[in-house]
């Protein structure tokens, strides 16, 4: 199932009950500034074990976490050095994944099988997301959607493959091939992990 949501204004019923369906472990796919990612609800062990099974990848490799602004990211942040803080708050929201050293606070569910405390955390500048986490209670685990080594840009394409193993797909139109930079700040020395979109920022 396709949703469609106003570009401006999305509209608040829509998202209210993705945010229901995300609690009750349902999976959607949502456009970001990079590319299609599937989201379901970070505490959610039904959603977030349904997301490895779509992306066919192990339990041990790395999700994403969606939070809303640094404020939220904070929560699960055990250190960040001042210049990375500086660099966060310049960046965000936008299309980079920040990789962490993660507290005791970060979600069992979507984290427990990391060996490391490390995550990845993104605050994306995709308007449909930033509204849902204004009203969404978590932060969100999300990871890239692709098909046989290729990310999917088409919402049709997504309905073709995924429209009858996920909730819905929120219609952004057609995305980029762009990925997120991803950026380690886990020491004292910024690390540059891929070059991404927004690369030229830095």
């Amino acid at each position: 199932m396709i949703v469609f949501l106003h570009p401006i204004n999305p509209e608040k019923r829509k998202l209210q009950q993705i945010s229901e369906n995300l609690l009750e472990g349902k999976v959607y796919i949502f456009p970001t500034d990079t590319v299609y990612a599937l989201v379901a609800d970070s505490q959610s062990k039904i959603g977030v074990e349904k997301l490895y099974e779509l992306k066919n990848i192990p339990k041990n490799q790395p999700l994403s976490l969606l939070c809303p602004n640094i404020s939220v990211a904070s929560n699960y942040i055990e250190y960040l050095p001042n210049e990375a803080f500086r660099l966060m708050k310049k960046l965000t929201p936008g299309p980079f994944t920040f990789i962490i050293r993660a507290n005791k606070h970060l979600p069992r569910v979507s984290f427990s099988n990391q060996k490391e405390k490390q995550i990845g955390i993104r605050i994306p500048d995709a308007i449909y997301l930033q509204e849902l986490m204004k009203i969404h209670p978590n932060p969100l685990t999300s990871t890239s959607v692709f098909a046989n080594d290729e990310f999917i840009i088409e919402v049709e394409s997504l309905e073709e493959i995924y429209g009858s193993r996920i909730e819905a797909i929120i219609d952004g139109g057609i995305v980029d091939v762009e990925l997120s930079t991803i950026l380690d700040v886990t020491g004292d020395e910024l690390i540059v992990q891929r070059e991404g979109k927004g690369s030229e920022l830095l």
